[in-house]
């Protein structure tokens, strides 16, 4: 099987550095009924990975700039699965910062999976890796599910697809310049001093923290909108706390944050790669009510949904996908820096299947998605949910983020200001 990276993953791919690696990451924790065994969890998921074929692939790239997809003759799952120990979520918090920090190889296929135990109660975790020229969320999430118990046979391994067309019609031309244009208008400087701008980049911090999904839903029904206006409510209301206790938050700030939106299902395909846009929100960080914050998200995401995914500097990813190869081989290291002009993080929520998952028999408890942190941020910022719980993951520099156990504390008050809000306009719980 061998197919083309679209000028899209290639851009990933040539953007990809030691300081901001560019792969995707999740941490998903399992609770077996059994003593777990590290090697046994291992094999396991090497004997799966070794059904899949893009997890026997790498990218092989031309003289011309593009790339395509080949199996490698030296390819051995056990390359890609380690097996480490810890013990207390201290440490347990330390290495998978440390993980997430490691770029991927490059030069043969781009994933690795960790699994790690010695967690409370007897639990286990994996840590995947996989490099956002191989997948968007959505894809990750299809590939992830065939390494479990129940799913792993029911989703087949994406066909090859025909590479693109190199000679662009006169409408597409328009598109691009028109997107262009889009793009263009929404730059503006980073603001001087932002503590969501940096340009220290290690040693990284992974934060975690989990929420019960009847709780937003209790707001939702309350305040309007949907799941996702809420989480950004809510991670608005995170965000202003820790930008207040620097000083950063006057009543008037802002925080940009590229919302990513799935693209599949606009075009049918089910392509391997990335088939992404975004949207561009304003966070009202300077906002100090909780219930207006929530209505100035819903709103935001109201409009910018009806304006559709390929305006502002939201459409960037579109714009990419229409350059060529080459042109992001030559410009990377230009381009890969220029995320400040467009905006401040990236709030990404990835969607999970609602049914019980397991692997070698021990279920799923939690999954945190990790957000790639494009160069000069600060932190990338990932939510998921799954069944009754909503994940909520922060990848910063540790610098910004120096306790692992504040992101708890504020969103659990965040939670409880909005349902008293709702209490005070007399809803039922």
């Amino acid at each position: 099987m061998t197919d083309h990276l679209s000028p899209l993953d290639i851009a990933f791919l040539a953007m990809e550095g030691n300081a901001n690696p560019l792969h995707l990451g999740a941490v998903a924790t399992f609770a077996p009924s059994t003593p777990v065994h590290p090697a046994r969890v291992a094999a396991v998921l090497c004997e799966r990975a070794q059904e899949i074929p893009r997890l026997r692939q790498r990218a092989r790239t031309s003289l011309l700039g593009g790339a395509r997809w080949v199996e490698d003759p030296g390819f051995a799952p056990e390359d890609h699965v380690f097996t480490h120990h810890v013990r207390g979520r201290d440490r347990f918090a330390t290495l998978v910062s440390h993980l997430m920090a490691q770029p991927l190889d490059l030069a043969r296929p781009p994933w690795e999976l960790h699994v790690i135990t010695g967690l409370a109660g007897g639990r286990f975790a994996v840590v995947a890796k996989l490099h956002h020229s191989l997948c968007d969320g959505m894809k990750a999430v299809g590939l992830g599910l065939q390494l479990f118990d129940a799913s792993r046979l029911s989703i087949p391994d994406t066909p090859a697809q025909p590479a693109k067309s190199i000679i662009p019609s006169l409408r597409e031309i328009k598109d691009t310049i028109d997107i262009a244009s889009s793009v263009l208008m929404n730059t503006r400087p980073p603001t001087l001093n932002s503590p969501v701008l940096t340009s220290s980049t290690r040693p990284r911090r992974v934060v975690m923290s989990r929420l019960d999904l009847a709780d937003v839903h209790r707001i939702r029904r309350a305040h309007g909108g949907t799941v996702n206006d809420v989480l950004l409510a809510l991670v608005t209301g995170a965000l202003r706390h820790w930008l207040s206790a620097h000083g950063s938050a006057g009543p008037e700030s802002v925080v940009r944050a590229l919302i990513p939106v799935n693209q599949r299902s606009r075009s049918g395909d089910a392509g391997a790669g990335n088939q992404i846009s975004g949207f561009l929100v304003s966070l009202p960080v300077g906002e100090q009510d909780p219930a207006e914050r929530l209505r100035n998200v819903r709103e935001q995401m109201e409009s910018a949904k009806a304006a559709g995914p390929d305006r502002g500097a939201g459409a960037l990813p579109l714009l990419a996908d229409k350059v060529p190869p080459l042109v992001h081989r030559l410009a990377a290291p230009v381009m890969g820096r220029c995320a400040p002009l467009l905006f401040d993080t990236l709030v990404t929520s990835v969607p999970l299947p609602s049914v019980p998952l397991s692997l070698d028999g021990a279920g799923l408890c939690e999954m945190y998605p990790v957000a790639p942190v494009a160069p000069g941020h600060a932190v990338g910022i990932a939510l998921s949910v799954y069944r009754s719980s909503v994940h909520v993951c922060l990848n910063t520099n540790q610098s910004w983020m120096s306790d692992a156990q504040w992101l708890d504390g504020v969103l659990r008050r965040e939670v409880a200001t909005l349902q008293e809000t709702r209490e005070l306009v007399g809803l039922p719980r």
